[in-house]
């Protein structure tokens, strides 16, 4: 568990979804083209402190993890209003023992 505060944080989605096929022969398929997710946070915490938490947050979702195709997420993220890129502050190394 990290013990980070985030301060407050303000999520928006939107998402795309389509279908093809048709009923009458049985062949519809209903898809998810994107979602957006989009993060505003408030946060006195150091940005590494914030990505990790924000990186564990993602790929501890279980929803996220059950659809099966991470590339159909597109995330965005304010820090303390300001655009941050979470890539900027790659996760620690570990050191192999």
């Amino acid at each position: 568990m990290m013990k980070v505060d985030l301060g407050q944080v303000k999520a928006s989605i939107a998402y795309s979804l389509s279908s093809e096929g048709s009923v009458l022969a049985q062949t519809v398929r209903a898809k998810a083209d994107k979602i957006a997710i989009h993060f505003d946070v408030e946060s006195t915490e150091s940005p590494e402190r914030v990505a990790g938490v924000m990186r564990n947050a993602r790929n501890g979702c279980y929803a996220r993890q059950s659809i099966g195709r991470p590339e159909l997420f597109e995330d965005t993220v304010n820090l303390n209003g300001e655009p941050f890129d979470m890539d900027d502050y790659p996760p620690p190394a570990h050191e192999r023992r």
